[in-house]
Parts: structure tokens; C-alpha cells; sequence
């Protein structure tokens, strides 16, 4: 038999037998000059060995490796268990027998004293300027990627402060010509050792030279998950990414609305993967969408003065991961004031720097958009004359945002009016509804059809305007601070002075622990909220009482704000032609904020209310919570009016039935935070977002992850590290915690502004690269001054840092 032809049972027995087998086989790669020997072996023939070794490595430093029988098996890789000891010079004895003394030590600490595990001794290699771990299925579902995580040059200082790319995922069935230039020869290499292994799912650890050799370190298989459908799943995954690349294509293609093309985005504008997150329920998405995504965020635009077009939905999907189509965000936010012409070459400007710009997709209305006027824009505008805007369009589009500015601080009296109207015509319709008792499912149904119709009308619309003009007040706010005319402390103490929800809830809750409220009373007000506000399947505060447990009583003071700059303010304004007063302007930031937060809190009340009329409803129907988290609320309502309850209940089943196995499916899907190409869904990259910093405080502590929002443990003076959160996860702050991470949100996200009004140090929004590596930490320095996270400790047990400390071991990076 032929050496590649031997049956990978018979190779996957230690990591020496591995690499001999490749060594002998291999052609595109190569692998190290090795020389091994069983610890029985070296028990009895020390002195022949050290001999063996200096004679077999006369040139360069070697490594003394672990190779314990089963190590790298097919039932456990064993990945980082025992020793390997670098740098080793095979020419002292002393050395060469300490290591391999130290790699047996491992061995016996571990309670593997098995005679036959292996030493392995390999030549050091030298010049590696990229090394890494690539998976040749992704670990945890085994869909049809490599997923390459890497490190370039010889220092790994960008990965302990979050500030390298260091990931990219590429779809198997891509012929290596069609791959960027960097990773052609890996993949091919890699290819070779499946086809040698006669395994497409392997852990290998990696390096590529200066003179661009592929050296393999080591190859395990992965063994995390089932094989059983791979298959399957692999053609269904190739074909429902073809689709999905058509529908892009279209989209981009598209001549209905301004602009050349689009992009996607799973953060720019109204956040969708904030606020409902990257792999949302049905349910959860189609909530979203018909509150918000497909009408009231354009609706609240439009009545301020945006621009007016016909736009299709702001959100769309692949996969289950969704999407800001960014392309229709850009024409909502340019004011219908401002000339055609200016219009449609500002559009495509916004659409080549977000292309050119891929980092600042979350921070888009900081960074690329011109929405409104602030004491920055005029410096914010010469920009345009570097691509092509001519002196007049600059002035006429400053002169243009001004006047849209002014128009709204005038009018805001009104507006915030119109705002309180809504509230109270939402909470007296949802409290009259309240008090009514539902007959049956039917009732039920009908009753959260009223409450998500209301939603919209008296809650997202005035919420979406409102919204906007409080982004409007924080332009303006900062650029005072960046102006240097209010100093960062100043800004601060306004911030604290804000009655908003949050301060509102805590100090109701010392209320409630002192005996001074009951707590009906204090469930009336909060027990709607949900950490998850559009999912059906989390619990709310008025059924899961634990979110009340271990409360840390932390009373926020709301402080009386006091300006003593208010005559320099007035000069910055009279300056600027803005037609207010220093009181009214700081009112106006202050209660365009607070009223953003009371919209949030009060229309969040009918979409929960609403949700727990459906899953009351279907719980009549015989159907679970997360059984109709399945379901899209328009198949809720335009089907229970129609049906007899028996059709309805098999409706609903096929619906769910099918629903749940393709969002299943979905879930095996790799996609990108943002699509310029539908090429960016076979060759998945991620640009190392630059963290939203609230407050300029350093604090170092332990990191809590709350993956699951039911872990409600004591996060006294720690760092909490969450994916996303909305209104819902106010109970986070009621544990006294020292600082807060996310994953997804943007500086005037709705934890970016609590996180602020109690001056909490927060990094919002540091996107993917950082999330990973800090889901692997134990400890954390948040440096918001300083603009970084340092991950202080590493969890011990986490795969792929054991993998970077083993190659570290190596000496293939440092």
C-alpha cells in the first residue's frame, strides 16, 4: 500500500504520526525535519538520544514537543494540554534534557503515563511573517468555510488591544485562483493535506515564510460536530448563497431610488443587529420591520423635512442576518431643501466613502453623513472639495443645513407637544384595552393587532422623528466639547442631569426595596420590559423575577445642571446665526434626549403587551413560545380572522414547521457585518471597528460575559460584556457593574446615552474581531480615555488561545 493511501485511523494516533505521514507526502507545503522517540525509549537510552538529537539538528534550534498517544486523535484533539518547550540548543545536553524531561512532567501531571507516548523533536523554523490556525469547516456548525484566524509580523501586541483583522472566512467550494493573492498557496496546501487525510475537517496550525513556503505545524481533526448532514448542507448552502447574490445584484442594480448602487448594513442607521441581533427569531425580525423597518422610520423623517422618494423597506435579509439598505438610509437623511443636483452627487459621495471606509459603517451620521447643521460642519465640508464639489455647492449645501437646523429648533416646542400628545393617546388607548377581557384566541389576536397599529401610529413614527432630532441635539452638544466651548466634565455633569426612564426605574426600585411603593405598583410601570424587547421566547420583568434579585441600591441623583459659560455659549451661537438662547438651546438637547427615551419606553410597552397577548393566544392553540417565535406577525394576523380554529392550528404548524427548519439552515450561513459585492458572501472579512467610548475613565476588572440574558449573577464592580441590548437590559445597571462592552451599537445607541447619563466607562460597538477575543478573556483593562480594551487574563480553556499559546510555544509568533 501506498504511503497515501493508508487509512487516516491509522494516522490520527499522535501528532508525531501525523506529521511523519504528511512529511512523506506532502508537495505544495512542507513540514519540519522531525525525530521521535517514545518516552519508554528515552527512559532507557537517554545518553544514545542526546547523542541522536545533536547529530540529527547540527544547525539550528530546535522544539521539543508534546506527542501523547491520542492527542490528536479522532475522538480528541487534546489541543494545548501538555508541553512543548522553543528555542532549544540541540547541542547542549542540558538543555535538550530538561525539555524533554519537562514535556514527560506534563504528561504525568496530567495522569497520562502511557510508555508509548511520544517526544517529538522538530528544527525551529525561522522567517515566519504570517502564522495562524485554519479550519477547514467552521468548529461549531461545520458549514463549508475555512476559517482562517491569523496573526502578521512576529508581535501579537494588536490582538491584547483589539486592534488588528485578524479573521477571514472563505467558502470551500472557491477555486484558489479566485482568492485573495495572500491565501492561494495556503488553500492549496490545505487541500493536499484533505486529500491526503481523507478528512475535510481539520484544525491546522500554520505558518507562511518570507520566500512564501507554507510550513505546517500540526493537524488535528475537528471533532465538534456531527458529519451526518454536511453534505446536504453544503450544496443547500452554495445554492441559497447564488440566490441571495442575485437578489444583491438586483438591488444594486436598481434605478427606482438615487444613487449608483448600495451597500449593506448590519449596523448603519436603525442597527438591526443592536436591536434584534445577527440571527433573530422570525418573529423577532418581522416585529421589527412591521413596526419600524418598513414605514414609520421614513414616516418621522418626512414630516421633519428630509428628502421624499419612494423607498422599499430600510431592512432586508440574508440568511437570517439583517440588513440596512444603505442606499435608501442615505436618501432619507439628505433634506428635501437641499438642490437635486447637490442631492444625487452627495449620494454617491456617502456611498464611495463608506466603500473606501468599511470601518465606519456604525458611525456613518458621525463620519460620512451631512445631516443637519453643528458647529463642525463648515470645517466637516472642505472635504467635498477634494472629490469634485465646486465652492457654490459647499456654501449652498452649509447654507441649506443650517437653514434646516434653525427650522427645527423652531419648530421643536411643537414637536416635543405632538410627542407627549402621542404618548398619552397610546398609554389611555393600551390601559382602556388593558382593563377589557379577552374571550378567546381570536380576542387575543385582535387585541395585539390594536396595540402594534397603535405602536406605530402614536409610538415608532413620533419615536423615529424624535429620534433624529435628538441626534441632532448631540451633534451639536459634541461639537461645542470638540470646540472646546463646554469641556468634557461639563458635558458629563448634563448628561447626569437627565430624568430619562433609566434614573426613573432605578431609584423606583430603592422605592420598592425601602417599602415606599408596592410592588404592583412597580411592576405597573417596568414589568413589560424585556432584556430582548422583540422576543417572544425572554421572559419580562413582571414574570422573571430574578431580574429584581441582587439589586446593588445605587440611587441616581439627577444633578441641577449648571452652565457657567452660558455667555460664551450665547456669543457661539449669535455667531453662528442660530436664532436661541443658551437656556433654550440646552433645553432643547435636554428634552429632545429625555423624550427620545420616553417614546422607547412607552411604545416598547405596547409591542410587549402585544407579544404576550400572542403567546397567550397560542398557548390556547397548543403552540409554545418558542414554537411561535417561528412565526412572521403578518401570518398572525391576516390568518386568525379567516380561519376556524382547527385550520388555524394547522396553518400554523406547517408555518412553524418550515419556518424553523430554514431558519435552522440559515444558521449555518456565514455573512458578513457589511456587503459591498456579492462577492463579500463567499469571502468573508472583518474590519476591526473602532469602539464608541463613553466617559473618559480607566477601569480594570474581571469580564462577566451574559450571553444568556437569564444568567442575572452579581456583576458588582465588573465588566459586563454583552453581544447587543435595548430598553430591556436596563436591569444590568441595577447590579452596580464597573463598566460595559458590546458587540453592536453606536454613540447615540440607547446604551451609549445610559451608559453616559450615569457615567458608566463603555466601549459600544466594537464589533467582531475584538467581541471574539474578548469572549476568551477573564479580565479587562477599559481604557475609555485612552481609547482601548487590553485583555489582561485569558480563559485557560479556550481552544484557540490554547492554539496561539502553543504557537507561541513554537516560536512562531511571540
Amino acid at each position: 500500500m501506498k504511503n497515501h493511501e493508508t487509512k487516516t485511523s491509522t494516522v490520527f494516533v499522535s501528532k508525531s504520526t501525523v506529521l511523519k505521514f504528511l512529511q512523506a507526502n506532502i508537495k505544495i507545503s512542507k513540514i519540519e525535519k522531525i525525530l521521535d522517540f517514545t518516552t519508554k525509549s528515552w527512559m532507557e537510552n537517554e545518553d544514545e538520544l542526546l547523542s541522536l538529537i545533536s547529530k540529527h539538528f547540527p544547525n539550528n534550534k530546535i522544539i521539543v514537543r508534546s506527542s501523547a498517544i491520542g492527542e490528536d486523535s479522532e475522538e480528541n484533539s487534546q489541543a494545548g494540554t501538555y508541553e512543548s518547550i522553543l528555542n532549544v540548543d540541540p547541542k547542549s545536553k542540558n538543555q535538550v534534557k530538561n525539555a524533554i524531561d519537562k514535556v514527560i512532567k506534563s504528561y504525568e501531571l496530567k495522569n497520562n503515563s502511557n510508555p508509548d507516548n511520544q517526544i517529538l523533536v522538530q528544527s525551529q523554523t525561522r522567517n515566519v511573517i504570517t502564522s495562524g490556525v485554519i479550519f477547514t469547516r467552521a468548529p461549531e456548525t461545520g458549514s463549508p468555510y475555512y476559517i482562517i484566524n491569523f496573526e502578521d509580523g512576529q508581535s501579537t501586541t494588536g490582538v491584547t488591544h483589539g486592534s488588528i483583522n485578524n479573521v477571514i472566512k472563505i467558502l470551500r467550494n472557491l477555486k484558489p485562483s479566485s482568492l485573495p493573492k495572500k491565501w492561494q498557496l495556503l488553500i492549496s496546501a490545505v487541500r493536499e493535506v484533505e486529500s491526503l487525510l481523507k478528512s475535510d475537517s481539520l484544525d491546522i496550525e500554520f505558518g507562511i515564510t518570507k520566500n512564501n513556503k507554507i510550513v505546517i505545524f500540526q493537524v488535528r481533526p475537528i471533532t465538534t460536530f456531527s458529519r451526518s448532514m454536511l453534505q446536504h448542507y453544503d450544496k443547500q448552502i452554495y445554492s441559497t448563497l447564488g440566490s441571495n447574490k442575485s437578489q444583491i445584484r438586483k438591488l444594486q442594480n436598481s434605478k427606482k431610488i438615487p444613487g449608483k448602487t448600495t451597500i449593506f448594513s448590519d449596523m448603519a442607521d436603525w442597527n438591526p443587529a443592536e436591536i434584534i441581533g445577527n440571527n433573530p427569531y422570525p418573529l423577532d425580525y418581522s416585529l421589527y420591520d412591521f413596526l419600524i423597518m418598513k414605514h414609520a422610520w421614513y414616516q418621522g423623517r418626512v414630516i421633519l423635512g428630509y428628502s421624499k422618494f419612494n423607498p422599499h423597506s430600510l431592512m432586508v435579509k440574508y440568511g437570517n442576518k439583517p440588513y440596512v439598505d444603505v442606499r435608501v438610509s442615505f436618501n432619507s437623511l439628505i433634506p428635501n431643501m437641499i438642490q437635486k443636483s447637490i442631492k444625487t452627487k452627495l449620494l454617491n459621495f456617502y456611498l464611495d466613502k463608506l466603500g473606501n471606509n468599511a470601518h465606519l459603517h456604525d458611525k456613518v451620521e458621525f463620519e460620512i453623513l451631512f445631516t443637519c447643521f453643528d458647529l463642525l460642519l463648515d470645517e466637516r465640508l472642505q472635504e467635498l472639495s477634494k472629490v469634485g464639489f465646486s465652492k457654490y455647492e459647499i456654501k449652498e449645501l452649509s447654507h441649506s443645513l443650517h437653514r434646516f437646523t434653525t427650522k427645527i429648533i423652531k419648530d421643536f416646542p411643537k414637536l416635543l407637544e405632538n410627542s407627549k400628545e402621542s404618548i398619552e393617546q397610546m398609554t389611555n388607548k393600551r390601559e382602556k384595552l388593558s382593563k377589557t377581557t379577552p374571550k378567546d384566541y381570536r380576542d387575543k389576536l385582535a387585541n395585539a393587532e390594536v396595540l402594534l397599529n397603535d405602536c406605530k401610529v402614536n409610538g415608532t413614527i413620533p419615536f423615529s422623528l424624535m429620534a433624529r432630532i435628538a441626534f441632532i441635539a448631540t451633534a451639536l452638544l459634541n461639537s461645542c466639547a470638540k470646540k472646546k466651548y463646554l469641556s468634557e466634565e461639563l458635558v458629563q455633569n448634563f448628561m447626569n442631569s437627565l430624568d430619562t426612564p433609566l434614573s426613573k426605574f432605578q431609584n423606583d426600585l430603592v422605592r420598592y426595596y425601602n417599602n415606599e411603593i408596592s410592588k404592583e405598583d412597580f411592576l405597573g410601570k417596568y414589568g413589560h420590559l424585556r432584556p430582548g424587547t422583540y422576543d417572544i421566547t425572554i421572559s419580562r420583568y413582571a414574570d422573571e423575577n430574578p431580574f429584581l434579585n441582587n439589586i446593588k441600591f445605587k440611587k441616581i441623583t439627577s444633578q441641577n445642571f449648571e452652565n457657567e459659560n452660558y455667555n460664551i455659549i450665547n456669543t457661539v451661537l449669535r455667531n453662528n446665526n442660530l436664532d436661541v438662547k443658551s437656556d433654550d438651546f440646552f433645553a432643547f438637547i435636554k428634552n429632545s434626549l429625555v423624550m427620545r427615551e420616553e417614546l422607547k419606553f412607552e411604545f416598547t410597552h405596547n409591542l410587549s403587551d402585544a407579544i404576550e397577548l400572542i403567546a397567550d393566544a397560542g398557548k390556547e392553540l397548543g403552540f409554545f413560545r418558542e414554537e411561535l417565535s417561528y412565526l412572521e406577525i403578518n401570518t398572525i394576523l391576516k390568518s386568525y380572522k379567516k380561519l376556524s380554529k382547527s385550520q388555524l392550528k394547522e396553518y400554523w404548524a406547517k408555518k412553524i414547521k418550515k419556518n424553523k427548519n430554514e431558519f435552522e439552515f440559515n444558521s449555518h450561513i456565514i455573512l458578513p457585518p457589511l456587503i459591498l459585492d456579492k462577492n463579500d458572501l463567499e469571502i468573508v472579512t472583518y474590519n476591526t471597528a473602532k469602539p464608541n467610548f463613553v466617559t473618559t475613565k480607566s477601569v480594570s476588572s474581571n469580564l462577566i460575559k451574559l450571553a444568556d440574558v437569564r444568567n442575572v449573577s452579581n456583576f458588582e464592580n465588573q465588566i459586563i460584556l454583552l453581544e447587543h441590548a435595548d430598553p430591556g437590559y436596563d436591569w444590568i445597571f441595577t447590579r452596580n457593574p464597573a463598566g460595559l462592552i458590546t458587540k453592536y451599537g453606536g454613540v447615540a445607541s440607547h446604551m451609549a446615552i445610559r451608559c453616559s447619563e450615569i457615567g458608566l466607562p463603555a466601549a459600544i460597538g466594537c464589533g467582531e474581531i475584538i467581541y471574539e477575543k474578548l469572549t476568551n478573556a477573564t479580565k479587562v483593562m477599559l481604557d475609555c480615555k485612552n481609547q482601548q480594551i487590553i485583555v489582561l487574563e485569558h480563559d485557560k480553556t479556550d481552544k484557540f488561545m490554547e492554539e496561539k499559546k502553543i504557537l507561541k510555544t513554537l516560536g512562531y509568533i511571540k
